[in-house]
C-alpha cells in the first residue's frame, strides 16, 4: 500500500508539468502567437485615380508602402486607368508582365463602385501611369517606393513623361485584384484587423485554461487515490 504512494505522487507531478499549472505559460505562449498572427497584415494604400473634379492626378502620387502591404486604387469620372511602367520609358507598358487595370470609364463626381487592389511583394520602385490617351504626357503618373537616394523621382519621371510623343497601353488586363468599393473601406478593414486580433487571444485564454482545469481535476483524482489506497 504505502510503496504505492511515491509512485502516486510521481504521477501527480508530471501531470501538473505537462499542462504547466499555475505558470500561466501555456495562455501566455498561445496569446503572443495569436498576437503576431494578427499583427502580420499590411497596411492599405488608397489611392484616388482623378478626382470629383476631373484632375489627370493619382492622390497620394509617391507611395512608400511595406511587403504585404496593398495599394487600392479608386477611380474617378471620366475615363482612367491604372498600368505599370518603368523609369526609363514613361507611359509605356513596363513588360509584357505589366499590371493593368483597363480602362474605367466613370459617371458623376463619387468614385467608381469597381476597384483595384495591387499586392505589394518587393521595395522596389513601381512606376505607375495613366494608360488613356495623353493623360500620362501631361502628368498622370504616380510611384510606389521611390529611390530614397533622388536619383529618380517622379518629378523626373513626369518630366520624361511630358516629351514623349504619344501613351501605349498594356496589351493585356492583369495583375491586380479586382473588387467593389466599400464606403467605409479603411475603417472596416482596421476593425476586423482589430477583432480577429482580439478573438485569437480570447480563444488564447479559453484554451490556456481549459489546460488548466483539466489538470486540476487530475490532481483531484491523484490525491483521491492515494487516500484510497491509505484508508485501504
Amino acid at each position: 500500500m504505502y510503496a504505492t504512494l511515491p509512485l502516486l505522487l510521481a504521477a501527480a507531478s508530471l501531470a501538473l508539468a505537462q499542462y504547466d499549472y499555475g505558470s500561466g505559460s501555456a495562455a501566455t505562449t498561445t496569446a503572443s502567437a495569436a498576437a503576431s498572427a494578427a499583427s502580420s497584415s499590411g497596411s492599405n494604400h488608397i489611392v484616388k485615380v482623378s478626382n470629383a473634379a476631373g484632375d489627370l492626378s493619382f492622390t497620394p502620387n509617391n507611395i512608400t508602402a511595406a511587403v504585404g502591404d496593398t495599394v487600392e486604387f479608386h477611380f474617378y469620372g471620366p475615363t482612367h486607368s491604372v498600368a505599370q511602367s518603368t523609369f526609363a520609358a514613361p507611359c509605356a507598358p513596363a513588360n509584357a508582365n505589366a499590371f493593368f487595370s483597363g480602362e474605367i470609364t466613370t459617371t458623376g463626381t463619387t468614385a467608381n463602385t469597381e476597384i483595384f487592389t495591387y499586392n505589394v511583394n518587393s521595395t522596389s520602385a513601381i512606376w505607375i501611369y495613366c494608360a488613356y490617351a495623353s493623360h500620362c504626357e501631361n502628368g498622370m503618373a504616380a510611384v510606389i517606393n521611390a529611390p530614397a537616394d533622388g536619383s529618380k523621382t517622379l518629378a523626373m519621371y513626369q518630366a520624361a513623361a511630358a516629351k514623349v510623343s504619344g501613351t501605349t497601353a498594356p496589351a493585356t488586363v492583369q495583375g491586380l485584384v479586382k473588387g467593389t468599393l466599400s464606403t467605409s473601406t479603411s475603417s472596416t478593414s482596421t476593425s476586423t484587423s482589430s477583432s480577429a486580433s482580439a478573438s485569437a487571444t480570447k480563444n488564447a485564454g479559453v484554451e490556456a485554461r481549459g489546460g488548466v482545469k483539466w489538470a486540476a481535476l487530475g490532481f483531484t483524482g491523484v490525491v483521491a487515490a492515494v487516500f484510497g489506497s491509505l484508508i485501504v
